[in-house]
């Protein structure tokens, strides 16, 4: 199967001229990108690779309909987006060229690219898929926080968030090296510090290299000119603890090591 024909078949339904619909189908082409890049560096079989690209064409197929029904990104504002895609899946018949066992493969690894935690009692390649297209998601969703219309990607303006603080329980779970979840987030500063959290969630070096590299995760944060001084202060200390933890995992694991 031409994955990518089928998904621009399927995209080319909806109005282009949407920034959103467009701002999805540059996403998922890029997260195709980052996925080729990641299994082949894990040396993975060809077949491995093949299920692992189709996950990232396919995981936000549920985005074009939530927006057409939503105009929103906002999951919880509408739907979610990785059970809706599950179920575009299935009625298109998108993967029936697939057999049984693959085919649940690649629904589990969508309806799980967006949860805070993988689903237990996977079995071992399955559970692959799962972390290796969270893993590409997460790496091209910084670089479309980066360049991207924040409000179409996050709900709030960059000038909002300038006045905002970083609330004390979402900086003590960044100093502990947690992913934030999404209830105790206070404000829209909150929100984009969250994302920052992503790299404790991440499972493959190549994947934290990556971020390393491209330095997306920055921007916004340097492009902002928060008012308070203690926000200020917030930001510059969590942005280093982002980093000295990026820089001693990717010293202490061997390249083809994941990071768990």
């Amino acid at each position: 199967m031409d994955a990518e024909k089928v998904f621009l078949d399927y995209a080319g339904r909806y109005d282009r001229t949407n920034g959103k619909i467009e701002l999805k189908i540059v996403h998922t082409l890029a997260v195709a990108e980052v996925m080729d890049r990641l299994t082949e560096a894990l040396g993975l079989s060809e077949r491995m690779r093949e299920l692992a690209h189709g996950c990232a064409v396919f995981h936000d197929i549920g985005r074009f309909e939530q927006v057409k029904r939503y105009d929103t990104f906002l999951d919880h504002l509408s739907v979610d987006h990785a059970a809706l895609g599950c179920a575009v899946l299935e009625e298109e018949g998108i993967l029936k060229e697939l057999g049984e066992r693959e085919r649940r493969m690649v629904l589990t690894a969508v309806g799980n690219h967006n949860r805070f935690r993988i689903e237990e009692g996977l079995d071992e390649e399955t559970l692959l898929l799962c972390r290796l297209i969270r893993d590409a998601d997460k790496c091209d969703i910084f670089r479309v926080f980066a360049c991207e219309d924040m409000v179409d990607t996050m709900g709030e303006t960059v000038e909002q968030v300038e006045k905002e603080t970083v609330s004390d329980v979402v900086l003590e779970g960044i100093l502990r090296h947690q992913s934030i979840r999404k209830e105790v987030r206070r404000t829209g500063l909150d929100k984009w510090v969250s994302f920052l959290g992503f790299v404790f969630d991440l499972n493959f070096v190549e994947s934290m290299r990556i971020l390393r590299v491209e330095r997306y995760y920055r921007r916004p944060f340097e492009r902002a000119d928060f008012r308070e001084p203690e926000t200020r202060r917030r930001v510059a200390r969590i942005l280093e603890e982002i980093e000295q933890y990026m820089d001693a995992r990717l010293g202490q694991i061997p390249a083809y090591q994941t990071v768990k």
